[in-house]
């Protein structure tokens, strides 16, 4: 096994135990946001610092950011970047709604080695390695092999906000439900991207995602044999607004196809 895989998963599995250790112990907690927000941040922090002392103890020399630090302003060839998510999914967290995760990706020279998702509730580990493939509990993953919109499952990120492409994305949806898709909205997009590199999802519709939140989402579906395009059929969109499908070839080829008869992008 990779050195730095080792520790990553070492790492996600201590965190994922401060998470499921307070899963229960806030139902107790009234109806109160404020609350309800410390709570939260309260095991974040302490998640994220377990995690970043077990990478530190081995790689004291690494630099290690949060999944809201910006990659690319400390990015170059000589660093070595870990980039840890401590909990997606915080609104089923709060909500007791086991679909929720930690991740970890590692950057090496610009480019992402390594990535590690971790579903504590379900004890479910997703792990990849570039140019090695994708993994669910030691097991090799490959994406759905899916060739039609019937009985179709896609996971669906819906954005925090309104902004103008997002009207276009509902009727999207509206037209493509008429072919037999069914929909998910699940709270927890880095999940979802795992979910879709082991063929449990067919495809993934994600938008207002911040870079760092989905890095360790896209080594896992790479390395499953998908791919990550925009809604035309191209190259995935950098901009966080815009919409990105992840799905095997075959089935973006369909689903493409299928946005542009309906709905003119």
């Amino acid at each position: 096994m990779h050195p730095m895989l080792n520790i990553a998963i070492r790492a996600v599995r201590r965190g994922g135990n401060i998470i499921t250790q307070n899963y229960d112990t806030h139902k107790f907690i009234k109806e109160d946001v404020e609350k309800n927000k410390m709570f939260i941040k309260n095991i974040m922090y302490k998640a994220n610092r377990t995690i970043s002392s077990i990478i530190h103890k081995s790689y004291p020399h690494h630099i290690i950011l949060k999944k809201n630090e910006d990659v690319f302003f400390t990015q170059n060839e000589k660093n070595t970047m870990w980039i840890i998510n401590e909990l997606d999914g915080k609104n089923n967290f709060i909500k007791n709604f086991p679909y929720f995760c930690i991740s970890i990706a590692v950057v090496v020279k610009n480019r992402t080695e390594i990535s590690v998702i971790y579903d504590p509730i379900k004890n479910d580990l997703f792990t990849a390695v570039k140019g090695q493939g994708s993994q669910l509990n030691g097991y090799r993953t490959r994406c759905s092999k899916i060739n039609t919109l019937k009985y179709t499952t896609v996971a669906v990120n819906l954005p925090d906000k309104i902004y103008n492409e997002t009207l276009s994305y509902f009727e999207i949806y509206k037209k493509l439900i008429q072919y037999g898709i069914s929909f998910r909205c699940t709270g927890s997009t880095v999940l979802d991207s795992a979910y879709v590199a082991a063929g449990k999802i067919d495809c993934l519709f994600d938008f207002n995602l911040e870079p760092n939140n989905f890095i360790a989402g896209k080594l896992q579906v790479r390395e499953a044999g998908c791919l990550i395009s925009n809604f035309n059929g191209g190259h995935e969109h950098n901009n966080c607004h815009s919409g990105n499908i992840t799905s095997s070839p075959k089935f973006i080829r369909l689903i493409t196809e299928k946005i542009r008869e309906c709905y003119l992008i």
